[in-house]
């Protein structure tokens, strides 16, 4: 066993020194890895030996050689460095060591750099900031400590979130995120939904999920809640006339507007057509339990949306009832229509025109005008879900479900189409059909498979041979992302894959 010291004896010889007598002083052992260079000495001595041991009073180690031992010392008997130091005084020569090679010494715990004795650090620099710290799951950095930590290991996580990144201020189980139920500011901030489930911020898919009671359905946002009025022709509420709210949104601007019903079935009329243009966009939607009716005067269409830039979304209205013009104009602009009817109106049902944009979801177009095509399309585009679409009248004529010129793209999914017209009831070069019901399918129409064609009400029959809800059950196929109900409120499967009827009408 050898020590970092040798005691040297001067005097009268052995005898002498057995009883005392003489001096005796001590001097370094120039041998030792205590005055050497630590573990790098040993390790050149005897690599099966690689750490230094001090070398006095309980520091030495019955297996030592000059110092060298096989397992690692204690922090206050660990000399790594050498230079007559301890790793307490000086543990410098291990820092890029352990940085280097990511390992950690015996005696340590599982994370890099935290003995388990003391408090010294043998791993990597301590950190100075956040950017010292690059591991994703520990970003922040504990100055106390100077250890990367998760945001719940600092003094003001959701401040320490904040700082490093706005949009998920929140500090939640140890992660930064968005939101909770709680604090949905910052998805508010962005017209978005707070998922609870995963803190997040995510878009409205229905009206309903947001604030306002309007949600811009094809961008995932939600309205905004400064303008937001209610209009009851039978007066009680912010206005009588729709025109005259949609004429106070201003141009570039949003609207939720909520119409009320009249009393008697009576409709909303508007001296030229109701007509919504100036890149405003504007959500009207029908009250609660309510079914009001726009309907247009003279040959002037019901709704006129018109202007690039302009979008509008309308839910749960009926547009009919026009004896001299068209139920709906769309005009470069954007409209979205849900559980809604577009019917009776002797000039068709809806025209999308000049690079115009029109989606349906749970409608009913067209009926009872001859001569006249429901749906039409010149150089625009369409998307229809789950509508049903009539050409004609019972006594024939030239009226098609679904026309197309110019350049005009329709996608159409999970509909009915027909038409009391001989002829086909889709000439559209430009359409693709999917698990819907045209004639081809389902053979010439029957008036017999809707409740009131005539009059325009698809509502399915459930009595006669055959019944509509036979003929028309199992040929859509609802996909994650349709409408949960159909246009009265009847659910739908809502399982993916799962088999449904197609068209607006779902029968229970």
């Amino acid at each position: 066993m050898r020590s970092e010291v040798m005691v040297m004896m001067v005097g009268a010889g052995i005898a002498s020194a057995a009883i005392g007598q003489g001096c005796s002083f001590t001097e370094q052992n120039p041998g030792h890895c205590f005055n050497n260079g630590g573990d790098e000495y040993c390790r050149t001595r005897d690599p099966s030996r690689p750490f230094c041991e001090r070398g006095q009073d309980e520091c030495i180690s019955s297996s030592n050689d000059l110092g060298c031992v096989a397992e690692r010392p204690v922090d206050s008997c660990y000399s790594p460095c050498g230079g007559r130091a301890t790793l307490d005084e000086n543990g410098e020569c291990l820092m890029g060591e352990e940085s280097s090679s990511g390992s950690t010494s015996e005696g340590m715990t599982g994370e890099t750099g935290t003995t388990t004795e003391g408090s010294s650090t043998t791993g990597p620099q301590p950190c100075l900031g956040n950017d010292d710290c690059t591991d994703a799951a520990t970003p922040f950095c504990e100055p106390d400590s100077g250890q990367c930590v998760r945001c719940d290991g600092v003094a003001n996580p959701d401040g320490a979130c904040a700082e490093a990144d706005a949009t998920n201020p929140l500090c939640i189980e140890g992660a930064c995120v968005a939101c909770t139920p709680e604090n949905p500011a910052v998805c508010d901030d962005q017209l978005l939904l707070c998922d609870g489930d995963t803190n997040a911020c995510v878009p409205c898919t229905e009206h309903g999920q947001c604030g306002s009671g309007a949600c811009e359905l094809a961008m995932g946002r939600c309205f905004p809640e400064d303008f937001v009025v209610h209009v009851d022709g039978d007066g009680g509420q912010d206005y009588t006339s729709i025109a005259a709210a949609v004429g106070d949104v201003d141009d570039g601007l949003y609207g939720v507007i909520v119409v009320h019903e009249l009393d008697g079935a009576a409709s909303y009329q508007t001296a030229g057509g109701l007509t919504i243009g100036g890149g405003k966009t504007i959500a009207l939607l029908a009250a609660p339990g309510e079914a009001p009716i726009i309907q247009g005067t003279g040959t002037n269409p019901g709704l006129r949306v018109e202007v690039a830039g302009t979008t509008v979304y309308v839910d749960g209205l009926s547009v009919s009832g026009n004896t001299g013009g068209l139920g709906i104009q769309v005009d470069e602009a954007f409209a979205w229509l849900d559980r809604s009817r577009v019917v009776q109106n002797s000039g068709g049902g809806i025209v999308a025109q000049n690079s115009a944009e029109l989606t349906l979801r749970n409608c009913f177009v067209g009926g009872g005008a001859q001569d006249v095509d429901a749906l039409a399309l010149n150089g625009s585009s369409l998307e229809m879900l789950y509508t049903t679409v009539g050409g004609g009248g019972v006594l024939g004529g030239r009226a098609r479900a679904l026309f197309c010129e110019g350049a005009s793209m329709a996608n159409v999914r999970n509909s009915i189409l027909v038409s009391a017209d001989p002829m086909p009831e889709v000439e559209c070069t430009g359409v693709t059909i999917t698990n819907s019901a045209t004639e081809t399918d389902v053979g010439n129409l029957d008036i017999g498979w809707f409740n009131g064609y005539a009059a325009g009400d698809f509502s399915l029959t459930t009595m006669g041979m055959p019944s509509g809800a036979s003929v028309f059950a199992n040929v859509a196929v609802w996909q994650a992302g349709d409408p949960d109900v159909d246009i009265d409120g009847t659910p739908r499967p809502t399982t993916d894959g799962a088999m449904d009827f197609a068209g607006a009408d779902a029968v229970p």
